[in-house]
């Protein structure tokens, strides 16, 4: 006979799963009990943050560095319930989070009991899947399928609710079943599409276009695709511009790639997005972020090549958009009958007009850019200054707001998985949890969370995790002492009336590292932060470096709300004013 709760961990074991992140409570307090074994024996690594959303943004922070699933785990009701936040962001960012949430038992189900909550309802729209568990002997199965589920197709985070009688339910051993396959009759992968007649379609609109460009997405990272990308961009002489996530699907330094366009994109990456007459899009969903107005690809008469894992995506955008050809698959795949496709045809295009153009937009725009008045330390240079000292392959997680802007404008990324930002929920708090998660995944790389000082406060109460479990992540916070991108909209579009967003001078962001068993640094200087740095991945421990920024500076470019790229705001109105 073997207890559920000992199923559940030896089940984890046996998938490969070798950290969860979580907080134990009543109803999951079982579970954590059978873990003790997998614990002492070195099987599963057990890491307790001090909030359950802090531990959803680990598990999304180690899925994204790793590739793998991240799991995180909570008790019913109020625990389950703070993973909420967590789970919508690794939703809306296609990231393989699986919780396995304790539940009260079967028999108070529905019954108001103490901490009762519908967890399977209540992540209905924000997770790839969710399941009750009715009977122990069904774990192995489940866990088996969310692993599945959550790593297939398009990515996303799946949830396994248990009820706390079921851990403790005797299931005979003769009638486990230690799955290797997927059970599961109400789920099926994406069809995949890759019609030759779209395929050459594609291949031609790309090779007789004046002026092609491609976007890169998540999916372009999640795949991976970085040497099929290159590969088609270098045939053709093809620009290539980003989202905000999927810019370390390439290296940033790479000739060919301008930065990374948007809402808040750089001038020319968005120009370049303007003037393109077919522009292929590689993994990317195309959000209200990416693309503010559809009237800039209606107006512009542009063609849109789309290839993408996800059906519905391809559809949504078709409704709206002039798709003249799709690719329905895997975004390597996809790209490699691209590929094929182009060298069938052949190369006919001379693109020199076009990329020359596209270098005199970032030499003028960058006139603009890097600019240093002497008042404070410039975010540009500061970003500059961290790029020069961390390594090449170093990762990066960033909090949001507008330092989460500045770092998607000013940073350079050179390897994949290497640039870890909440795009599609825009989670405050985010930064410091995945920083920890991705040093748990890959403890090689130096992990740096980019933070600001309203985004850090959020979850920075499991930088006491970080220093008891040892692991050493460095957080830069940009610290302006306010809501740093609502007050650049309060400024910009609301006549500078400007409310509820300036912190004040109480928070002490040496003492609080200290004070966690941090080290803490007060950079005044470039080189302060080079020092501290250095100091911080030579010590090897937890560290916070707080940089002072001026308050008023912007998060440029930027559009007004629902704003035309034909309206970019590219230096701030209200110098000199």
């Amino acid at each position: 006979m073997m207890k559920g709760s000992v199923l559940l961990a030896e089940t984890l074991k046996r998938e490969g799963v070798k950290v969860i992140f979580g907080i134990p409570g009543l109803s999951n307090m079982a579970f954590y009990d059978a873990l003790v074994e997998y614990v002492a024996n070195n099987d599963i690594r057990v890491i307790i943050m001090r909030h359950e959303q802090g531990a959803a943004h680990a598990a999304d922070g180690y899925a994204r560095a790793s590739g793998k699933p991240g799991f995180c785990t909570a008790t019913s009701g109020p625990g389950a319930l703070n993973l909420v936040t967590g789970l919508a962001t690794a939703y809306w960012d296609s990231s393989p989070v699986i919780a396995i949430t304790g539940q009260v038992t079967r028999s108070s189900l529905g019954k108001l009991s103490f901490q009762e909550a519908d967890i399977p309802g209540v992540v209905a729209n924000i997770t790839k899947f969710a399941i009750q568990i009715r009977k122990a002997e069904d774990i192995p199965i489940w866990v088996r399928n969310a692993i599945y589920i959550a790593t297939t197709g398009r990515p996303g985070p799946v949830v396994i609710d248990i009820p706390r009688d079921l851990f403790n339910e005797d299931v005979d051993s003769d009638r486990i079943k230690w799955y290797n396959g997927f059970s599961f009759k109400g789920y099926r992968e994406f069809p995949e599409f890759i019609d030759p007649i779209m395929v050459k379609k594609a291949a031609k609109l790309l090779i007789e276009a004046e002026k092609p460009l491609m976007i890169v997405g998540a999916g372009a990272v999640w795949s991976p695709a970085s040497e099929e990308i290159i590969a088609l961009a270098e045939m053709l002489r093809m620009p290539i511009v980003s989202t905000l996530l999927g810019k370390s699907a390439i290296p940033n330094d790479h000739p060919l790639y301008i930065g990374m366009m948007g809402y808040y994109g750089r001038a020319e990456a968005n120009k370049a997005f303007m003037e393109a007459d077919v522009v292929l899009v590689v993994g990317a969903r195309l959000s209200d972020r990416t693309i503010p107005n559809i009237k800039d690809v209606l107006d512009t008469k542009k063609k849109l090549i789309l290839i993408n894992i996800d059906p519905t995506d391809v559809q949504r955008l078709s409704v709206q958009l002039p798709v003249e050809s799709f690719i329905i698959s895997d975004v390597r795949k996809g790209l490699k009958e691209l590929i094929k496709a182009v060298h069938e045809i052949g190369l006919k295009s001379d693109r020199s007009a076009w990329i020359r153009k596209i270098l005199e937009y970032k030499e003028y725009y960058s006139q603009i850019y890097y600019y240093d008045d002497g008042r404070g330390l410039k975010p540009w240079k500061i970003l500059k200054t961290i790029r020069n000292t961390i390594p090449r392959d170093a990762i990066i997680t960033t909090g949001v707001g507008a330092h989460q802007m500045w770092a998607g404008v000013f940073w350079e990324s050179f390897e994949p998985r290497t640039f870890l930002t909440s795009g599609g929920m825009g989670t405050m708090g985010f930064g410091l949890p995945a920083a920890m998660g991705a040093k748990v995944a890959r403890p090689d790389k130096v992990v740096v969370d980019l933070d600001g000082d309203g985004s850090f406060i959020m979850t920075m109460n499991n930088l006491g995790t970080a220093v008891d479990e040892d692991i050493p992540i460095i957080a830069i916070v940009f610290d302006n002492r306010t809501l740093g991108l609502v007050r650049q909209v309060q400024d910009l579009f609301f006549n500078r009336r400007i409310i509820a967003v300036d912190l004040g001078p109480s928070t002490n962001f040496v003492k609080i590292a200290e004070g966690f068993g941090a080290l803490g640094f007060d950079a005044q200087s470039y080189e302060d932060i080079e020092v501290a740095l250095r100091k911080s991945m030579k010590e090897n421990v937890p560290a916070v470096i707080r940089v002072p920024v001026n308050r008023d500076e912007k998060a440029l470019p930027t559009l007004p709300p629902g704003g035309s790229f034909r309206e970019m705001i590219v230096y701030d109105p209200r110098e000199g004013s």
